[in-house]
């Protein structure tokens, strides 16, 4: 095992003051621990503290909480002891701040601020922090192993930094046939050199929100019947590689009551990048940018599945494609979801897919932007795409040659059932829709009021299209 700095070598002295009469040495092997590297000194006060720490209350064999004082060193060393028992359940002082000075490495190489979670280990945070010192070395806070299941709650995760550009995931790292669950928690000013700024999952993972008064610090019996709902944050997070925030590498992602804001990338997906199933609902997409495409998703495979329900997608921004989102094969739904106040400096100021599967249900794109390019709302490049009960208005194309400030089609099966593309605008015609191939739509749909044309200029008719 290798470690950041001398401060880490307490790992060993905690680890063998809290779990050695319960793992003998060839435990303390198993768990990572490397028992002939040398402990650091320390006083025996502060051995006795953390082995007293450690102690499930009840003598229960760790399924009874264990209450931890605001001490970093406590929680490594709880963390270890529980990784040995195979299940742990943590609380931390409220709003206590845990500073992370050193790292070490799990068998794969992957280096983190704590120990890789090995067994089923459940953290309720209190309002507490878990933090890398700003002047430590790049480490990741959190690793969840394969066969580990972390659940935290109620906890800021924040300033960690995968140097790495492989597996990614600056605040926490689910590796595969590893799981997590996150409450009601903050991921923020976490960053990677890779994917995934906050959080990388190649495995199944569960983010929602919670109640807000144990987020506090406060006990959750203080919540009257849900008015203390809280979304779980994650923001101002940023990435080198794809996924500014989330990268969803051929996992299986579910998030409810979400609130992404502020997350950025040097690559696609300003938020999220997926790759395998991500399931979304009641979730904002906020002010996240990227320097390539999808300002704040991007689907990049073709297995890929994408469902949003009832979200929103507000002000994101790209400097390529999708503005909001960006489709580059595989399926994705929207239902109930707002795409609004996005912009692209090419194709699909709201969303841009190329060759995916999308469905649009009862849902509204409006007031989004593509500086240089077509399609303000929709651009769909060789794609079959279905919009039902939806509204496209007040989208925009205003470059010289900017076309379909609505909707863009391209070699692609396009429908447009009850839906309304309207007052939305383009310097050329048309300004509503766009198509180089036959489209449907239906008889309930509209397309009326977009300047400087709806439909005429299109390469193909546009049916029920008038001017």
């Amino acid at each position: 095992m290798t470690t950041g700095s001398v401060r880490r070598k307490r790992w060993y002295l905690a680890a063998i003051g809290s779990v050695a009469g319960v793992a003998g040495v060839s435990g303390l092997a198993a768990i990572g621990v490397a028992a002939s590297d040398p402990p650091a000194a320390r006083s025996t006060a502060a051995a006795k503290e953390a082995a007293a720490a450690t102690q499930p209350r009840g003598g229960d064999g760790g399924s009874k909480r264990q209450q931890l004082s605001c001490d970093a060193d406590l929680l490594i060393a709880a963390l270890v002891r529980a990784n040995a028992e195979g299940t742990g359940k943590l609380e931390l002082e409220p709003k206590c701040t845990y500073t992370l000075t050193a790292f070490g490495e799990d068998e794969t190489g992957q280096r983190s601020g704590l120990p890789a979670i090995l067994g089923r280990i459940s953290i309720e945070g209190n309002g507490a922090t878990i933090v890398r010192a700003a002047n430590a070395e790049p480490f990741r806070i959190f690793n969840v192993g394969s066969g580990g299941d972390l659940t935290l709650r109620h906890l800021t995760v924040k300033g960690g930094y995968d140097p790495e550009d492989a597996q990614g995931g600056g605040g926490l790292l689910v590796q595969r046939a590893g799981r997590a669950s996150i409450e009601a928690s903050t991921f923020t000013l976490n960053r990677s050199a890779g994917g995934g700024g906050a959080i990388s999952n190649l495995g199944v993972t569960r983010i929602v929100g919670g109640d807000r008064s144990r987020a506090d610090g406060k006990d959750s019996r203080e919540s009257k019947d849900g008015a203390d709902d809280a979304f779980t944050e994650i923001t101002h997070n940023f990435s080198e590689g794809q996924g500014g925030a989330i990268s969803n590498d051929f996992g299986s992602l579910t998030m409810d009551r979400v609130h992404l804001s502020d997350n950025s990338t040097l690559d696609d997906g300003g938020a999220l990048l997926n790759r395998g199933l991500v399931r979304v609902s009641r979730t904002e997409f906020e002010r996240n940018h990227s320097v390539q495409t999808g300002g704040a998703i991007v689907m990049d495979d073709a297995d890929a599945i994408t469902e949003l329900r009832d979200s929103s997608l507000t002000a994101n921004t790209s400097n390529e494609g999708g503005g909001a989102i960006s489709s580059i094969g595989g399926h994705l739904l929207l239902q109930e979801t707002d795409v609004l106040n996005n912009t692209a400096l090419f194709d699909g100021g709201g969303i841009a897919n190329s060759t995916g599967l999308v469905t649009i249900d009862r849902s509204r794109i409006s007031q989004n932007v593509t500086l240089t390019g077509r399609g303000g709302g929709f651009s769909n490049l060789a794609g079959p795409a279905v919009l039902r009960d939806t509204e496209v208005k007040l989208n925009r194309a205003p470059a010289s040659t900017g076309v379909a400030g609505g909707i863009e089609n391209v070699d692609a099966d396009l429908s447009l059932i009850n839906t309304t593309v309207v007052e939305n605008a383009s310097t050329l015609a048309p300004g509503g829709v766009h198509s180089n191939t036959q489209i449907t739509v239906d008889d309930d749909s509209t397309i009326v009021r977009n300047r400087p044309t709806n439909c005429a200029g299109s390469p193909s008719d546009i049916p029920n299209c008038f001017g």
